[in-house]
């Protein structure tokens, strides 16, 4: 009589691997989804109909800024921004808003506003503290509706012209 060895099923080779692909599978997914549930994408707006809706609305804005062909000149001090402005306007607005949109960190975002000197200058409070920063550039007035927007590098003291495209 012979006597085959018993082994227990736990204890076979090809058992560990057939239940360990699909049981190692069901852990990183659930790994994976827990990352993606914890570290949630901030370069996705939660509002991104309306903003698309309000892109297509505001267009009027540029178009005003080119018509009245708007160039300003800003210069990042220490402390504050200064900004000149040339332009087609027969009245130069009292105050402008001036944001620095991060282009991927919405919450390092800026908005300053400035508010103009007797000399025709606008100057303002600068909120950087870091140079060099690439940084979306916008530049509105609310009272005449008109935006001018570029994107360039910022650097301490070295001006920066914006033009309406």
């Amino acid at each position: 009589m012979t006597t085959e060895k018993v082994t227990h099923w736990y204890k076979e080779p090809w058992m560990i691997l057939i239940a360990g692909v699909p049981i190692m599978s069901i852990i990183l997914g659930i790994t994976m989804v827990t990352v993606a549930y914890k570290n949630k994408d901030t370069l996705v707006s939660d509002t991104y109909y309306k903003d698309g809706v309000n892109y297509t609305e505001d267009q009027h804005h540029d178009e005003e800024a080119r018509r009245m062909k708007i160039r300003a000149s800003l210069v990042f001090s220490e402390k504050e921004i200064l900004l000149s402005m040339t332009s087609l306007l027969k009245e130069t607005p009292i105050n402008l808003e001036l944001r620095l949109i991060h282009p991927t960190l919405e919450d390092q975002d800026e908005s300053v506003f400035l508010e103009r000197l007797p000399d025709g200058r606008y100057v303002g409070a600068n909120p950087l503290t870091e140079f060099p920063q690439k940084r979306h550039i916008w530049l509105l007035s609310q009272t005449q509706e008109w935006r001018v927007r570029d994107t360039q590098v910022i650097n301490a003291d070295k001006p920066v012209s914006i033009h309406a495209k």
